[in-house]
């Protein structure tokens, strides 16, 4: 087989060629076809499953893969929506374009994988069931490749990412629960986005304890625009390099928010004292057994109206200088 890179980039493919992936896996059973692999490999040495569909429709349940492993196999313009993985094993597999909608991931690892531009919303990454023992599902996805993933309204629990790149032109609104990061690096824009150190339910507490990886370790941000990071209960940032323009700094809240009134006090203009304090008042409501946190430039652009740039860099500068904490 073709030696296969998570990273290589994707190749472009027309709607076309989508459509005739798909209408030749008609009358095939999908579990027949993950045994047989009826088209062979691609021409990057890949097991051919571009356009594969594995819960077929009109089905009453949802399909389940349990302890499968599948190895080297492109599942490009394929649909695996609907359908639940526990304990799988993805190694050297492609995912581009590929439909995950309501795809649940239950203590499955993904080594060398490639996701690029899917869709996997309304899934689950990293859950186990309410009857699991800590540690019993722990999902990995060790030098995989994420780009332009659509991920609304996925919920994500507590997966752990060793060596994965996050590519985005944007991606917002994700709540990555008690997620664990190591050698991983950001590129692109992200925007409100959450990192618990501590399960927000309480079962969950009880069941497993704290989570075993939640935090950034040797994580990379220096390509990346950060606006409005949400840590919470102790995620944990060890390593971790801010973007090379500046634009956002590891800040320590604890100081910040015991002295966030002398701060505003220190800005020399009514309307900066202003924006500064109601935005000091929103990151501390958050910043409780957090006493790490993410500061970015961009989150003063929203707290600022128009005609207010010029104040930005000051007020900036300001927090940055006064609670940066560098390694």
């Amino acid at each position: 087989m073709t030696e296969f890179s998570a990273s290589r980039p994707p190749k472009r493919y027309t709607a076309k060629q989508f459509t005739a992936w798909r209408e030749r896996w008609a009358g095939i059973d999908p579990d027949e076809a993950l045994k047989t692999q009826p088209f062979g490999k691609t021409e990057d040495g890949l097991f051919d499953f571009r356009g594969f569909r594995l819960c077929l429709p009109g089905a009453r349940r949802k399909a389940k893969l349990r302890h499968a492993v599948l190895k080297g196999c492109d599942f490009t313009a394929g649909i695996l929506a609907e359908t639940i993985s526990e304990h799988s094993v993805f190694q050297d597999c492609v995912f581009d374009y590929t439909d995950m909608n309501d795809f649940g991931d239950y203590g499955s690892t993904f080594t060398n994988c490639r996701f690029y531009r899917c869709e996997w919303t309304m899934g689950a990454i990293g859950f186990d069931w309410n009857t699991s023992k800590r540690g019993e599902y722990q999902s990995r996805y060790v030098n995989c490749h994420f780009e332009n993933v659509k991920l609304t309204k996925t919920s994500i629990g507590d997966p752990y990412f060793v060596g994965c790149a996050f590519v985005f032109k944007k991606l917002s609104g994700v709540d990555f629960g008690c997620s664990g990061f190591v050698n991983c690096r950001f590129e692109g824009a992200f925007q409100d986005l959450t990192f618990r150190g501590k399960y927000s339910n309480k079962e969950y507490t009880a069941r497993k304890g704290d989570p075993q990886y939640a935090g950034f370790t040797n994580v990379s941000f220096e390509k990346a625009v950060l606006q409005w990071f949400t840590l919470r209960d102790g995620f944990l940032l060890r390593s971790v390099k801010m973007p090379e323009d500046g634009s956002a700094f590891i800040a320590d809240a604890v100081k910040l928010c015991r002295e966030q009134q002398a701060l505003v006090d220190r800005l020399t203009d009514q309307r900066s004292r202003e924006v500064m304090a109601r935005y000091l008042y929103i990151t501390c409501g958050t910043a409780e057994r957090q006493p790490l946190d993410i500061l970015s430039r961009y989150d003063l652009f929203e707290s600022f109206d128009k005609g207010e740039e010029a104040l930005i860099p000051p007020a900036y500068d300001l927090l940055k200088q006064s609670y940066e904490i560098t390694e």
